[in-house]
């Protein structure tokens, strides 16, 4: 994929110190044990002990990194390739807020104890994932991905000295659930044969069946109602579902015509889903909520080594 603007990832550069950080100034496998017990035992000789455990599985790591600073001509871009991440012309900080807050947390003050350079050196980030993990790689979406995270994190801690501890937070976010009437979309056929789309988290897709950008439209296949809370966190605040519905749906979800919101029938409030997509279409609404999040204290940091 070339470089790639991705909206529900990042923030124009010139609001990146305000918005990445805000208060700057105040601020992956599972281990696992393998026992084998041998039980063979020759008559008149004592029990063979365990084997030795197996090694930890290695946590992934991106298999070539590239992180330089970025020449005075480099346009800003960010994205996320087939084969790997990039990000140009951008500051440490969004590296770092994507490695261990992703996407849905956009609080000012997520990020705390960095010095003024995260904020303000740019720097060109290109880091390719290996052949045999491409795969495991592909099946990340916009909403999840976590070993993207585990691999910044790990490139991050190489070449930057990143340390870092995690302090309890909360975070402003809503609750999907269901308005007064009856949902208004119907349960998703069992034998169903799902289209080419985008893949959700549930194994469900998403089509886009709109007409362009004059009318944005996604039709869900096999989805489930956290997989739509999920996608409704993109436009920058967590969403979790606590409608009670279980089941996998079709439905069909709209963004509400910009028009109308700007004769003033609807709220310019971005930041509320309600205002963005039509869920009163589909009998669902949503309520403001706290949710637990973590705040990013910055215990070490240096400047990245060369390449």
């Amino acid at each position: 994929m070339a470089k790639a603007n991705i909206e529900a990832d990042y923030w124009p550069r010139r609001n990146l110190q305000r918005k990445v950080l805000g208060g700057v100034e105040g601020m992956i496998g599972k281990v696992f044990m393998v026992g084998l017990l041998s039980c063979g035992m020759a008559v008149g000789q004592a029990a063979v002990g365990p084997a030795p455990a197996a090694m930890p599985a290695k946590p992934p790591a991106f298999d070539v990194v590239s992180i330089r600073p970025s020449a005075p001509d480099e346009h800003w871009s960010y994205g996320i390739s087939p084969t790997g991440y990039s990000q140009h012309a951008t500051v440490l900080a969004v590296a770092i807020r994507m490695a261990y807050l992703g996407s849905k947390d956009n609080r000012p003050d997520a990020i705390q104890g960095a010095p003024p350079s995260l904020t303000k050196d740019l720097y060109d980030i290109d880091a390719k994932v290996a052949g045999a993990d491409v795969p495991e790689w592909r099946k990340q979406n916009m909403m999840h991905k976590e070993m993207l995270q585990a691999m910044l994190q790990a490139a991050l801690a190489d070449r930057c000295k990143l340390v870092v501890h995690r302090v309890p937070a909360e975070m402003a976010g809503w609750a999907l659930v269901v308005a007064k009437e009856e949902p208004k979309f119907k349960d998703a056929p069992p034998d169903e044969e799902l289209p080419v789309g985008m893949k959700l988290s549930d194994g469900g897709v998403a089509v886009f069946t709109g007409e362009g950008n004059h009318r944005i439209e996604w039709t869900y296949h096999s989805a489930t109602m956290a997989s739509l809370a999920t996608q409704l966190s993109g436009v920058g605040v967590p969403v979790e579902d606590r409608t009670g519905l279980k089941g996998k749906y079709q439905l069909v979800l709209k963004r509400i015509d910009m028009s109308e919101a700007q004769n003033g029938m609807v709220s310019m409030d971005e930041k509320n889903p309600a205002n963005v997509w039509d869920l009163a279409a589909l009998g669902l609404k949503v309520m403001p909520i706290k949710i637990p999040a973590e705040t990013i204290v910055i215990d070490h940091i240096e400047k990245p080594s060369q390449n």
